[in-house]
């Protein structure tokens, strides 16, 4: 150990002697060593690589759109638009666009659920069976309503008339309306959908097969009568199979993904601001 401190003690006695002489000069080595440490860390470039296998892929590529080979130059064009792609992409990650835009994130985000849960084993029908018993509140059919009513664009001025004449059996011609006057076994999201809430919550109050109004709807004015109603009901398995699988292969998907993100959380300081 000592040879090797010797030369260490000499330079450290070489610069206190030097300070003590001039101590500007020491400052300005100093500064242009910490300049040229700044200069080398600054100047170094990352690489951007373009292996054989991502050429190939870019031939590739090229001939299935062009149904032909690339020849030099357009071999050439390929990588320089390959490298520019990648310039582009390390430029928005440095300006951070990928925390900031809401489509690239979730894209992103998407694509890491991806590579955690892959894709869903195929489920057996005891396993679809089973979840379709345990949730029937997801396949439950919405109540349905069974309407007929006159629309008016604008309020009418005969209002109590015109009630009058439909609950006696009389007929109102009222403006048309673009999905016609009989709406038969409508469900109540399609209803609302179409007239807004407070539309249907008057008709859901409304007596079968008394005409009431006018009540206003995101469209106009209208008189209705309620036919009937259909109350909710389970569907049957057979019908909603499809959406049973999406639904458990779903679930199956997110708790392994919940699993991956209880792991991860515990390498963050989580601040909820409130």
């Amino acid at each position: 150990m000592r040879p090797l401190l010797a030369p260490l003690r000499g330079l450290n006695n070489g610069i206190r002697a030097l300070a003590a002489r001039d101590p500007f000069l020491v400052f300005i080595i100093v500064s242009g060593a910490i300049f040229a440490l700044y200069w080398v860390v600054s100047a170094r470039r990352e690489t951007i690589d373009v292996p054989l296998s991502v050429q190939k892929s870019l031939s590739d590529d090229y001939e299935m759109m062009t149904g032909k080979k690339p020849d030099e130059p357009a071999k050439a064009k390929l990588i320089h638009d390959y490298v520019a792609d990648e310039l582009l992409f390390r430029e928005a990650v440095d300006r951070g666009m990928h925390m900031t835009d809401k489509n690239t994130k979730q894209r992103l985000i998407d694509r890491v659920r991806f590579m955690i849960a892959g894709a869903p084993p195929e489920p057996s029908e005891d396993q679809l069976m089973g979840y379709y018993a345990n949730h029937r509140d997801l396949y439950q059919a919405e109540a349905r309503l069974s309407v007929d009513h006159v629309f008016f664009e604008k309020q009418p001025a005969d209002a109590p008339a015109l009630l009058a004449t439909l609950n006696s059996g009389g007929t109102v011609k009222g403006d048309d309306f673009w999905m016609g006057h009989d709406l038969p076994d409508y469900g109540e999201s399609m209803l609302r959908g179409m007239f807004g809430q407070p539309f249907l919550d008057t008709l859901k109050k409304a007596p079968a097969g008394q005409w009431i109004g006018p009540i206003r709807s995101t469209r106009g004015w209208h008189f209705a009568r309620v036919r009937g109603r259909g109350p909710s009901a389970l569907l049957p398995y057979t019908a909603v199979r499809d959406q049973v699988k999406q639904d458990y292969q779903a679930q199956q998907t997110g708790s392994l993904v919940e699993t991956e993100v209880e792991r991860l959380e515990n390498q963050y300081r989580i601040k909820v601001e409130h």
